[in-house]
């Protein structure tokens, strides 16, 4: 995937480096030439610019990328501009960061669809670990679902999927469940695993529901 990243702060720069390591081509973009100095040798390209230019953004490759990302995490005014200027040039996908509420309300009046708040998803996923106890990892569906990977506790070993009562005691489905084989020497993903199957250690459920139900689980082991 081609991609280009408008802003190298803390998130900016930490989406940039995931993506070039996934073997992506990212072009960073930032105004402080400081950054793209201490950071050129993380990212596939990187380069200095002011983006407030409209002449100096239409230098950069917009149309011939998969996806251009717009994450300044403090300037509201800036992070709105480039976006102005790139549906002005055309650009088909933009995934824009929002700062808060309002912003997000701006964003999505100029048409954007794809928004993240790093901090607010990251404060949920973290919350959720806390309550939890053992959260591996989680993907937010929406607004009000959630899939959770979430390591057996203690009280689960030994009992068998039948006698769990996710959906009836929870309001959670276990969508698959991974297990290590020590035979295979990789963790396998059941994704129908019979009624009789007994957790053991360090299984991992994958469960999909809503927050209060998994917080109801977490209270419930805690």
């Amino acid at each position: 995937m081609k991609c280009i990243v408008f802003g190298l702060g803390n998130f900016g720069l930490a989406l940039s480096q995931r993506l070039t390591k996934r073997g992506n081509e990212v072009l960073g973009v930032d105004s402080d030439i400081s950054k793209i100095n201490l950071y050129k040798e993380s990212i596939t390209n990187t380069v200095a610019l002011d983006v407030k230019n409209a002449q100096a953004l239409q230098t950069l490759p917009l149309l011939d990328v998969d996806v251009v990302f717009v994450v300044f995490g403090k300037d509201f005014g800036t992070s709105l501009f480039v976006i102005a200027l790139l549906k002005q040039f055309g650009v088909k996908r933009i995934v824009a960061r929002s700062i808060s509420p309002v912003h997000k309300v701006i964003l999505t009046s100029m048409g954007i669809t794809e928004i993240v708040n790093p901090e607010w998803e990251y404060a949920d996923f973290f919350a959720t670990k806390v309550e939890l106890g053992t959260t591996i990892d989680s993907y937010v569906v929406d607004d009000d679902h959630l899939i959770i990977e979430w390591e057996v506790h203690s009280t689960f070993v030994g009992r068998k999927l039948e006698d769990a009562n996710f959906e009836e005691e929870f309001g959670l489905k276990l969508v698959a469940l991974k297990r290590y084989d020590a035979k295979a020497g990789k963790t396998l993903v059941m994704d129908n695993p019979p009624a009789d199957l007994v957790f053991t250690t360090k299984d991992v459920f994958v469960l999909f529901g809503q927050p209060k139900n998994f917080r109801k689980l977490g209270i419930q082991i805690a």
